[in-house]
């Protein structure tokens, strides 16, 4: 099982990068998770778009959805050609909100909407969705594969079901937005420090991202120079978990 970076910032991008998009590849399926600024575009100089086997969506913030209009022009573009495989399936949580009713609409996409609890099947690869705490209704994961297994925290403060379904994972994908001294309990994003700290708790690799444009990756990396556990997401980058 293998993660590639495509985007790492959050609510917006420095100049020339993107915001949340990640391609996870487990047991011979290629699954894309967020969709934010940029992220079609550094996709496609990995995999052709429509070889994908699924598309996950967290919630519906801009950074990590605004690269789903786009996606659907490409296939789009695809079916007026004739060379249209299918529609790519597109997992997103099931939330009362006028953006998964535009996404419901667009043409391309088979949208299948989960609550926390659900377990999905993407071919031999597991997913199970966990409430997270985020300011909108906000799904993380737990995804099974080739004997390991991967956690992504999607946008949260710390929360219970992040810790509980932490518990015994090879690596997590966390949104670390805050430097310490920014964070504040109840807040949209946990902390760099809080990052660190699950992944002591836990004994778990973490790698962190949703970093805001504005703070500095040398601030970033100072606060877990000690906890050797955890890294900070590189844009375009491939980990191994």
């Amino acid at each position: 099982m293998k993660l590639t970076v495509l985007g790492k910032y959050g609510p917006y991008p420095k100049t020339g990068a993107k915001t949340s998009g990640y391609l996870l590849n487990a047991a011979g399926e290629n699954i894309s998770f967020e969709m934010g600024s940029g992220v079609f575009s550094a996709l496609s100089e990995k995999i052709s778009p429509q070889d994908l086997s699924a598309v996950i969506i967290s919630h519906f913030h801009y950074d990590h959805i605004s690269d789903l209009g786009v996606f659907n022009y490409y296939l789009e573009s695809l079916s007026r050609r004739g060379e249209l495989k299918c529609n790519s399936r597109l997992i997103v949580p099931d939330a009362d909100c006028p953006e998964l009713s535009a996404i419901r609409r667009l043409k391309y996409f088979d949208v299948q909407a989960v609550n926390g609890g659900d377990t999905v099947l993407i071919g031999d690869v597991k997913f199970t969705f966990f409430e997270v705490k985020h300011p909108v209704p906000c799904l993380g994961f737990r995804c099974e594969a080739e004997e390991k297994t991967f956690v992504y925290s999607g946008d949260t403060d710390t929360c219970e079901e992040l810790e509980k379904n932490v518990s015994g994972a090879d690596m997590l994908l966390a949104d670390g937005a805050f430097l310490s001294r920014d964070y504040r309990a109840g807040g949209p994003h946990m902390s760099v420090g809080e990052c660190a700290r699950i992944a002591r708790e836990h004994g778990v690799k973490t790698l962190i991202s949703h970093l805001l444009p504005t703070v500095g990756e040398s601030d970033y990396a100072g606060e877990i120079k000690a906890e050797p556990l955890c890294l900070i997401a590189e844009e375009g980058k491939t980990y191994f978990i």
